[in-house]
């Protein structure tokens, strides 16, 4: 499900590089955004889309809908909440995880401009500014902590195929500490996608993206690069979209990232591969308001022994806000 700002997947961050909170931040914005990873609105007839986001294509391309509307605004402001369960809030093997609930609230302006006619396709460019407030459940709000994402991109987009590329500028800070600075990197993307459809409501998407993160954390003093953890991401998904209903939209989904850190905390080479599948329901009163609930399951699998693998299961309700002008 994509995410309504283009903030490329995060991966694990060694532990022992980090504290306790940046390391918990950096899974829980990764995690998010394979939640919210291949979400479609709800509109309707094969064409290419308008993002009901700006820049929810970066990842992995266009989004289709199955009837077509036609967007000439230059402005596009969203308000999100999201509020979801998890089993697994430290990402840690049982029996000592820690489950609680995760509020996720977005503010989003982006400066989009109308695509142009480029060959055989549109080619269409967008930039902006996210922020992303993480609070925490149960006692856990010494984690909290704020995205925040300065995003510019650019598709071209021919028949059901979209080309897709842009850079992020991240940092994490937590709440808890004046806002101090825990996590910051440069990280450009390119991407693939192929919409392949079925009927005028039902239709697979898959994608390919990759990245890389040029990353920097506070020095500890303790000797450790704070570069160590530049990485190479390749995401591959699929999904499927239906749409039984005007209003109503349920999306399946399955995406497997790998991740290979030329550095790791231990001086190897190392290699992780995140699963994540799930679906969602989705109810667009119109094309600008809607609510939606998820379940979604990850497991991480990797060569190291820190961190140590771990599986997760989320699940809960959100609502978003569009505002065009």
């Amino acid at each position: 499900m994509n995410f309504k700002y283009p903030l490329a997947t995060l991966a694990l961050i060694p532990a022992g590089v980090l504290t306790l909170h940046a390391q918990s931040s950096i899974l829980q914005l990764q995690n998010n955004q394979l939640l919210r990873q291949l979400e479609t609105p709800v509109l309707a007839g094969p064409t290419n889309a308008p993002e009901l986001y700006s820049g929810e294509n970066l990842d992995v391309g266009p989004q289709h809908i199955l009837r077509p509307r036609p967007r000439h605004d230059y402005f596009d402001v969203l308000l999100d909440s999201q509020a979801y369960y998890s089993d697994n809030v430290n990402y840690s093997l049982k029996p000592g995880n820690v489950d609680t609930w995760v509020y996720v609230n977005t503010f989003q302006a982006a400066i989009t401009p109308p695509a142009v006619e480029l060959g055989a396709g549109k080619l269409a460019v967008t930039a902006g500014f996210a922020s992303q407030w993480f609070n925490y459940d149960g006692g856990n709000n010494a984690l909290d902590f704020n995205a925040q994402t300065l995003f510019f991109s650019g598709k071209y987009t021919w028949g059901h195929w979209q080309l897709a590329g842009g850079l992020n500028l991240t940092r994490l800070v937590s709440q808890q500490n004046d806002y101090a600075e825990t996590y910051e990197e440069i990280q450009p993307n390119l991407g693939l996608q192929r919409v392949i459809p079925l009927n005028d409501r039902m239709f697979f998407t898959l994608g390919d993206l990759v990245e890389y993160h040029f990353t920097s954390i506070p020095d500890t003093g303790f000797g450790t690069r704070t570069d160590i953890n530049d990485r190479f991401d390749n995401i591959v998904s699929v999904s499927f979209t239906w749409q039984p209903t005007r209003h109503l939209l349920v999306q399946p989904y399955y995406r497997l990232q790998y991740t290979y850190y030329n550095d790791d905390a231990s001086g190897n080479y190392e290699n992780d591969y995140l699963q994540s599948a799930g679906i969602t329901a989705a109810y667009y009163f119109t094309p600008k308001i809607s609510l939606r609930t998820f379940f979604n399951y990850n497991r991480r699998q990797s060569d190291d022994v820190i961190p140590s693998d771990y599986r997760e299961i989320n699940a809960g309700p959100g609502a978003s806000l569009n505002i065009l002008f």
